[in-house]
């Protein structure tokens, strides 16, 4: 797997995604690094959760909806660049790529919505709910603009 990773042109992964995320680039090289060194390890499965709380910890500057979800979105649209690249270059570990992809997303999303239910004292559910009110409402709004 590390090898499939050292692979991925991160250089071409960080030029595409700049602009669109806006992300400092020491953080994102901070990440990719921290990534790198995990899947080195023996066994880093039992270290895998506290690499996605520490990648909260280096993110996530307060534990508000709007930010955690642009966190989610940057999150997200990084990773698919570094999943196209690993298709690109048919990376033989691509399968466990997508699977470590597919539990990070999860247990990220779980992270952020406990701290941020945790931060407003209102339950996971109630933040959620949240959620789905504020991009209705900007829904409605982008409509009755457009009208």
């Amino acid at each position: 797997m590390i090898n499939d990773l050292n692979r991925v042109d991160f250089k071409n992964v960080q030029e595409q995604a700049s602009w669109v995320c806006q992300c400092d680039d020491e953080v994102v090289e901070q990440i990719e690094q921290s990534f790198k060194l995990l899947l080195q390890e023996t066994n880093p499965f039992d270290k895998w959760g506290v690499w996605c709380e520490q990648i909260l910890d280096l993110c996530l500057t307060d534990d508000d909806v709007r930010s955690a979800t642009q966190f989610f979105f940057k999150w997200g649209f990084y990773s698919s660049l570094v999943m196209r690249d690993l298709t690109l270059r048919s990376a033989s570990s691509f399968g466990s790529f997508h699977l470590i992809r597919l539990l990070y997303d999860e247990y990220i999303f779980y992270l952020i919505e406990h701290r941020v239910a945790k931060a407003t004292g209102k339950t996971p559910l109630q933040v959620l709910g949240e959620a789905r009110s504020m991009r209705t409402r900007s829904l409605v709004d982008v409509n009755a603009e457009h009208n």
